[in-house]
């Protein structure tokens, strides 16, 4: 009887470490597979699916194309999971919007290795260019940002004027105003001390503002800080404006920094190139 226990224990525990090997190569992610990973309606057909569906907005308007290289894994059912951007330093600026574009794509079939379907990872080489996306072309001359603007605290690249500066000793808070030569444009930089104590109070306040003003808000990734985006309209008795807004935490500070433009397009562009441009001089916060 102790030799049949003894073989049993040893039999019972092959079959859990069969088990146990079976489930981890069910989740292993193959680089070499027999039978590539691809897309159902062909490699041509996604590349231009993702093309059409990707917003320009997002791109600063100096980039008339953008080159980057997707790396994903594509799960047993088809679907693209562990989306990475490579090969583009300025890929933070666009990164939610690759990722919502992936988001609407068809499943994949997936790849298959000794007769099964198995998980795998993909790269793709993307490269998108934009010919004028469909903005006046005068227009955008005015709004295109050439000057760097520079204080003690920050400097980003602008064809804009300083209109108003203040600092508020009691609420520990510096205000700087721009605006481009033809009132186009308007940007607003503040920047304000704050307990670090209170970080997520801060973005918790920001985030009931915004649903107050029915504003479309999002977390992002911002260089290296964790940001809000924010981005809402306030229709004036003549105008209607169009607010872009980032909201991060650096040092001691909260930084906000925003677009105004009665143009939609325009305030899009300027934002996505302020966000680009603007630097911080950690030294002096």
């Amino acid at each position: 009887m102790k030799i049949i226990f003894i073989f049993c224990v040893l039999l019972s525990s092959t079959i859990i470490q069969a088990q146990e090997v079976k489930e981890m190569d069910d989740d292993k992610v193959y680089r070499f597979v027999q039978k590539k990973a691809e897309p159902k309606q062909g490699m041509s057909r996604f590349l231009q699916a993702f093309s059409n569906q990707f917003n320009s907005l997002v791109i600063p308007p100096k980039f008339d194309e953008i080159s980057f290289k997707l790396k994903f894994v594509i799960e047993k059912n088809g679907t693209l999971s562990n989306i990475e951007i490579e090969e583009n330093e300025h890929a933070y600026a666009y990164v939610e919007e690759i990722i919502r574009v992936l988001k609407l794509m068809p499943a994949w079939q997936p790849a298959e290795n000794k007769g099964n379907v198995v998980r795998s990872v993909h790269v793709v080489p993307i490269k998108l260019r934009f010919p004028m996306r469909n903005v006046d072309k005068a227009l955008l001359d005015k709004a295109i940002l050439e000057r760097t603007v520079s204080t003690e605290y920050f400097e980003f690249e602008c064809n804009c004027k300083l209109i108003n500066s203040n600092t508020n000793q009691y609420n520990k808070v510096k205000e700087f105003a721009y605006n481009t030569a033809d009132n186009n444009v308007f940007y607003s930089i503040t920047l304000k001390e704050i307990l670090l104590s209170n970080t997520e109070n801060h973005f918790d306040l920001i985030k009931a503002d915004a649903e107050k003003q029915k504003a479309t808000i999002n977390e992002v990734d911002y260089k290296t800080y964790q940001a809000l985006e924010c981005n809402f309209v306030v229709h004036g008795n003549e105008s209607t404006f169009y607010y872009n807004t980032l909201y991060f935490i650096a040092g001691n500070n909260l930084i906000n920094i925003t677009v105004i433009s009665t143009n939609e397009q325009i305030s899009k562009f300027n934002f996505a190139d302020l966000k680009q441009t603007f630097k911080l001089k950690i030294d002096t916060l």
